[in-house]
Formats: structure tokens, sequence, C-alpha cells
């Protein structure tokens, strides 16, 4: 049971580290099209108690399985995941209280949310689903391309977009 668990502590650690790195944008980006108030969402704090979550469940599973070693090894990796995980847990009380940590990471979400405006991030959120996959593989791991990218699309909610067959159409 305690693999388990570790397992989804874990998994839930990559998933929020992978979000906060810029790898992962599908979910922030959902929270851009959502009608009615924006809700943010502040994964940096998730990440933490992910982590913290994680390193305490791991110092459990080890102090369990060296029982039968010396104190020395029995207790020293249980003690410094146990630290990892107290470091862990501060850090998220500390990002959870300051507003500007809270958005500080992933860079182009904080990015997003100073200079957008709220139509301009929820055209970008359903841009992002407009988007071809591979596309959508290549912005993910290339940030300034997405950045660049989120900029077009403001130029064009910003200016409008139009048939470039038919210019009289915008005068029309």
């Amino acid at each position: 049971m305690m693999w388990v668990l570790i397992l989804i502590t874990g998994g839930a650690t990559l998933y929020y580290a992978a979000i906060i790195s810029g790898l992962y944008k599908d979910t922030l980006l959902a929270t851009f099209r959502a009608y009615g108030e924006e809700q943010r969402y502040y994964p940096l704090f998730r990440f933490f108690v992910a982590a913290g979550t994680c390193c305490v469940l791991v110092a459990l599973m080890l102090r369990n399985l060296a029982a039968n070693t010396s104190y020395f090894q029995t207790s020293l990796a249980p003690l410094s995941f146990g630290v990892l995980a107290l470091m862990s847990f501060v850090a998220a009380f500390l990002v959870r209280r300051a507003p500007t940590l809270r958005e500080a990471l992933p860079r182009w979400y904080a990015y997003l949310l100073n200079e957008a405006s709220r139509q301009e991030r929820r055209f970008i959120g359903f841009a992002w689903l407009k988007i071809p996959p591979k596309m959508r593989w290549r912005l993910n791991g290339d940030q300034q391309a997405f950045l660049v990218w989120a900029d077009m699309v403001r130029i064009t909610v910003i200016y409008g977009a139009y048939d470039p067959d038919n210019p009289w159409r915008m005068w029309g």
C-alpha cells in the first residue's frame, strides 16, 4: 500500500514540476477559457505540498525497510527525507502567503497575467485548442516560441482578424 501512495504522490510531483517548468501548458491554458470570474491557478504551492508528502512517505518506507541494519543506516536516509519534507512544507507555506511567489512560476503564466487582458488570455486559451498537436508539443518545449505565438494571438485580438484574400472586407 505504501508503494502505491508513493507512486501517486511521486506522479503528482512530476505533474506539477512539468507545469511549473512550462513543459505542460494545457492545465493553465484551460483556466483562461473558463467563463465568469477568472480563477487563478498556483501550481508552485501544489508542487511543494506534493513533494513534501512524497518525501514523508519515502522516509516512512525507508525506516521500515532498513529495520535489520545498523542505526546509522536506518536513521540517515529517513532523516534526510524528513528534512526535505520539512523544507517543502515551509516553502509551500511561504509561497501560499506571498502573492508574488505564487505567480512567479511558470514564467509564461506570470507574463500573461501581468501583460495580457482577460479577453486576450481567453483568446489565447481558445486558440490553443485550435492548433495541431505537433505544434502544441513544440510550443510546450520552447518557452520563447510560445510567448511569440501568444503575442501573435494577442495582436489578432487587438487588431482583429480578417481575410487576407479580401482586403476591402474590413472597410465594408
